[in-house]
């Protein structure tokens, strides 16, 4: 081993300069019209001999959500959490490959535009040689968009065979791909193009209720749960039909002639109109018609993933599912699925977006090795927390925590009520925070759920918040079903009836919830705040979401963990070895550090006095 060259492998997805086209050639499209763009979500990842070492999103130094720009400030942080440099680099991948769809590009000005300026592959080794001059010696090899995401669930599933499902928007042209994954190769079974897209459908009716497409479908998810949807039951099947063969169309969608119908699906979006409600604006009263038509929606979406897979789960025989592509975040969705009998195992990708892709187009360049390509079980792929700490002249109350001391104090305090940041380690990759950037609550009380809604997070009521729940209690408080992997956010369950009363701040309005299953040996501090909760209230779950507010993305460094806490109403913020508390918390702070450090010195003695007896 000594001696020999590492293979580093730089993945990286966006499409820089989409939103902009987009506005030039349109001025006039309100915000939320401009929204609807490919190649959001830019991202770096960071393969090193088949083992994926860092993974961050370039929102997460931008500060924008969503963020499509080149990303030159995630690639410097994967490098530099390897290690390594841009010299080291051997290979660059890309998460689109539209080399082939030029033809596709001849019609009119806006495509041909669009094409030149954006999509064309030779387009991202110009943008590689101008914003990172380092790698000028690299051309970008773009890697199939599906096949990207395919890979990242295929991969990190655990399973030695299984059938993969991406199901988006749409990658170059198409909207859902099935393969199966055999011995560490992928083989395409179906591909269905965008008259099949689930994702183009949720997003316009997110963009029909108000909401913001490509960003909010999440609330109309959320929303689904209030309304009835029986109401629109008939409409909502003439939008999305289920064919044989599994088979998905979205005639929805094909009614959009000319390039900025095209681009806004206004044809599609005034067909909604005249058969079920007007559209909303942003900020309008929420109607009934509109619930119930978030719910009608949900619900089609659930029959018509349903219907793909158990076509394909029927014709190969292959009964346990990785999922990827941003309708796999449909938690719903694949909780129903998981449920249903249909499958004996589920795995979403936990960054089953778009930015995920990124880590897809550099597993894609590791070749006939990527079977044994090193995943890792949790998202912890992103910078230390300490990349850049809180200011040194902060204002509030701050004190020195041990290991095993924070996290009990921590527990302490959320018992009592209060909200808690806690900003440890690396930051996840994805959008979900699991431990390492997240905002804690005690589950218990309903009223935890409006405050952190109202207080921290700002946004609207209706919106669940998830539970964390250590792994081994997991199947005694939620219904899990069998072969789910529950470590990353990504399946809404049953709430088991016993303990629905129990931990009401995280039960939503169907009786489900979004669960993350802690397991010690990921995360040893999270799961002892979990560990200790449970310790004192007999309670093993807690609240748990991303640390951040309205419109920001989740933290990444100590730095904007602060700002988090100080511009809103967190009680206390830990980060790293740290605890700040605002005033109207610091005696509870005080009294819950010294607490927890008796403690400790209690357990030490313990431990003392019975290692010198054991001698």
């Amino acid at each position: 081993m000594t001696g020999r060259r590492r293979t580093v492998v730089l993945g990286y997805s966006g499409l820089h300069g989409s939103a902009e086209l987009k506005r030039s050639h349109f001025p006039d499209l309100d915000e939320r019209e401009a929204r609807l763009f490919q190649g959001l979500d830019s991202a770096a990842a960071l393969v090193v001999d088949g083992e994926l070492v860092a993974a961050v999103q370039q929102e997460r130094y931008s500060g924008i959500k969503f963020d499509h720009s080149f990303p030159v400030d995630a690639m410097v942080s994967c490098l530099a959490v390897a290690g390594l440099g841009f010299a080291d680099v051997d290979a660059v991948a890309h998460n689109f490959d539209h080399s082939h769809m030029r033809v596709f590009a001849e019609g009119e000005e806006y495509a041909r535009r669009r094409y030149r300026e954006v999509l064309d592959p030779a387009r991202q080794t110009e943008l590689l040689h101008r914003f990172v001059p380092a790698l000028a010696r690299h051309r970008v090899t773009p890697v199939a968009h599906h096949r990207a995401h395919a890979l990242t669930a295929a991969v990190p599933s655990g399973f030695d065979d299984a059938l993969v499902v991406v199901v988006d928007g749409m990658g170059e042209l198409h909207a859902v791909s099935v393969y199966t994954w055999r011995n560490g190769q992928l083989t395409r079974l179906a591909a269905l193009d965008y008259r099949a897209s689930l994702g183009l459908f949720y997003a316009i009716l997110t963009m029909h209720l108000g909401y913001w497409p490509n960003s909010d479908e999440y609330k109309v998810m959320a929303l689904a749960a209030l309304g009835d949807p029986a109401r629109y039951r008939d409409v909502l099947t003439e939008a999305v039909r289920c064919e044989p063969d599994g088979r998905l169309d979205v005639p929805l969608l094909r009614l959009n002639r000319g390039p900025r119908a095209r681009e806004t699906f206004a044809t599609s979006r005034d067909w909604l109109a005249a058969r079920v409600c007007p559209e909303r604006r942003a900020g309008e009263e929420l109607t009934r018609a509109h619930i119930d038509l978030a719910s009608a929606a949900q619900k089609r979406v659930e029959q018509a993933l349903t219907h793909l897979v158990s076509y394909w789960v029927r014709r190969t025989g292959l009964r346990r599912v990785a999922f990827a592509g941003g309708v796999a975040l449909n938690c719903v969705a694949i909780g129903k699925l998981a449920a249903s009998g249909l499958v004996d195992g589920v795995y979403v990708q936990p960054a089953a977006g778009d930015e995920g892709t990124a880590v897809g187009a550099a597993l894609a360049l590791a070749g006939p090795a990527v079977s044994g390509t090193r995943y890792p079980a949790m998202t912890y792929l992103g910078p230390d927390v300490a990349e850049d700490g809180p200011p040194a002249g902060q204002p509030y109350w701050s004190v020195s925590v041990a290991a095993g001391v924070a996290e009990a104090a921590v527990a302490r305090l959320l018992a009592e009520g209060r909200i808690v940041g806690w900003a440890q380690g690396r930051l996840e990759f994805g959008p979900r925070a699991l431990g390492n950037r997240s905002i804690l609550a005690d589950p218990r009380d309903r009223d935890a759920r409006e405050r952190v809604n109202a207080a921290v997070k700002f946004r609207e009521e209706f919106r669940p918040l998830a539970p964390a729940v250590k792994a081994e209690r997991a199947d005694e408080w939620f219904v899990v079903p069998a072969g789910t992997n529950m470590r990353h956010m990504t399946v809404a369950v049953p709430v088991r009836p016993a303990s629905a009363g129990r931990i009401a701040a995280v039960v939503h309005d169907d009786g489900t919830a979004r669960v993350q299953a802690v397991h010690q040996v990921d995360n040893p501090r999270f799961w002892r705040i979990l560990d200790e909760f449970e310790r004192l209230t007999g309670t093993p779950v807690l609240m748990n979401t991303s640390l951040n507010v309205k419109g920001q993305p989740t933290a990444r460094a100590g730095a904007e963990a602060f700002r988090t806490f100080d511009s809103s109403r967190l009680d206390v913020l830990v980060v790293g070895d740290r605890l700040y508390a605002k005033p109207e918390a610091v005696s509870a702070a005080e009294q819950a550090v010294s607490a927890a450090e008796r403690s400790a010195a209690e357990a030490g003695g313990r431990t003392v006095l019975g290692s010198a007896l054991g001698r």
